[in-house]
């Protein structure tokens, strides 16, 4: 039998030794025989409908026992070429292994981000429903999807300056100019001895005296109120309408607005019923003030901002899949904060007017190493101001590190981004114009047509955004 091979792959002819490929026999090629289906009796030679192109590639690893791809050809193409051809990767050189994983890589991040921008909860049937089913279909895309409708958009602007006005009002609370002075201090202290009661009040603090002898003004209540009125419908509505309530609190957002919720009516109890409890019970007080200091997280209420703007999701999906890093870097910031604590304080053990204890080491050691600085604990000797730069540097290297990675990860989602919503934004674009996919419409024609149809462009994107089906009643 002779030693030659004749290997037809997509109409190109290949001639190669027997031996060559045998030196694989664990490989397609490395196991050919003539009784295999890939074999044509009447040419007396094998083929294979693959591209020929890529075969080049192939047959040298059977010469030379290593893989090495070029770069210009995407890796997808070479994935699926060694899985026909049953080559392991493990024989794939290391300088070519980076071509091969880099759309695999990729891809991960383009299903990342697409999975990112559709909302899971927002799933409704496309096919006729229900009546109910149907308002609630549109009480969730009102409340959810800004992108949905003119009036959703509207809703959402809106929404975000509720947001802001109910982070203003709380600073406006503190504010002596904004608040009533209803009592004068030495008159509250002679009525409450006089009553027998136990007053937390320090008097030589003006902010507690504020807070016992004003009170918010009148409009300021109801502006609260209002708030907290709005807040709660809003939410109600976001639950009865949500098709998914078991995904529901998976949100944090969501979540968080159940806290908030009990969190703002529990103030609003206590302030029309218990008020005059305040002055008397410090627990309450403390209570109603761990309740205040979290309505404070309604600013975070912010972030439902990211249904409009993909860029700022993108810059949450960075520090998301960063979080390794900055896990790394806070365990690595503690060492070195318990590290120079501890020189600082043996630095410093003979100067009796400085770190008295190793824990104002650790408060300075955290403001030094921020390069904040506040100076309120300095090192005087001329061995602590050494640990003092030592911990300087250490602290900006420490923290310019992880710093890089973040930044190329936000890059790299950002184009990733850019390029799915210029490739999306393309597709819709000939779907309003009734162009076939054949017809190719570059990107830089499509955007001509963006100013004459960027409404209902908006309109199609949201609805391809949410592959609605099954209703969850």
């Amino acid at each position: 039998m002779s030693d030659e091979i004749h290997l037809n792959v997509g109409g190109t002819l290949f001639v190669t030794k027997w031996s060559t490929l045998q030196r694989h026999g664990d490989t397609l090629l490395g196991s050919l025989t003539t009784t295999s289906d890939y074999y044509n009796n009447d040419k007396n030679q094998f083929f294979f409908d693959r591209n020929p192109d890529l075969f080049n590639t192939i047959l040298d690893f059977y010469r030379n026992g290593i893989i090495h791809f070029p770069t210009h050809i995407c890796g997808w193409n070479w994935k699926q070429e060694l899985e026909f051809w049953r080559i392991p990767i493990t024989n794939i050189s290391e300088c070519c292994y980076p071509t091969y994983i880099k759309y695999e890589k990729d891809q991960n991040l383009v299903n990342y981000i697409k999975n990112a921008f559709i909302v899971r909860t927002a799933e409704y049937q496309t096919h006729k429903v229900s009546c109910l089913a149907g308002i609630k279909q549109r009480i969730w895309l009102f409340l959810e999807e800004p992108t949905s409708s003119i009036a959703a958009k509207i809703f959402s602007i809106f929404y975000l300056l509720i947001v802001l006005l109910s982070a203003i009002t709380p600073m406006l609370a503190t504010h002596p100019d904004v608040r009533q002075k209803v009592v004068d201090i030495d008159i509250l202290i002679y009525w409450v001895n006089l009553n027998g009661l136990n007053l937390w009040i320090d008097k030589e603090n003006p902010k507690e005296v504020m807070f016992v002898t004003t009170v918010p003004p009148k409009w300021l209540k109801d502006l609260e109120l209002f708030i907290t009125i709005f807040f709660s419908c809003e939410q109600i509505l976001r639950f009865a309408s949500c098709p998914r309530k078991k995904e529901f609190f998976k949100d944090w957002l969501n979540f968080l607005d159940v806290v908030l919720f009990f969190a703002m009516w529990t103030i609003f109890i206590i302030e029309q019923s218990f008020a005059e409890k305040l002055l008397e019970n410090l627990d309450l007080l403390i209570f109603y003030s761990v309740c205040y200091c979290l309505v404070v997280f309604r600013l975070l209420r912010f972030f439902r901002i990211t249904k409009q703007y993909s860029a700022l999701r993108i810059l949450l999906m960075s520090v998301r899949a960063s979080i390794k890093e900055l896990g790394l870097l806070s365990i690595t910031f503690l060492i070195f904060v318990l590290l120079f604590a501890n020189l600082i304080y043996f630095a410093e053990l003979r100067d009796p007017t400085t770190f008295s204890d190793m824990v104002i080491g650790l408060w300075w050691s955290v403001v030094t190493m921020t390069t904040v600085g506040y100076g309120d604990e300095v090192p005087k000797s001329a061995l602590g101001r050494i640990v003092g730069s030592l911990c300087a540097v250490s602290g900006l290297l420490l923290l310019a590190m992880p710093i890089a990675v973040i930044a190329g990860k936000f890059n790299d989602l950002y184009e990733k981004n850019a390029n799915r919503e210029d490739f999306k934004k393309l597709h819709t674009i000939q779907k309003m114009c009734k162009v076939h996919p054949s017809n190719t419409m570059t990107l830089q024609q499509s955007k001509s047509l963006k100013n004459t149809s960027n409404l209902n462009t908006k309109e199609l994107e949201s609805n391809s955004d949410n592959k609605l089906f099954e209703i969850d009643m």
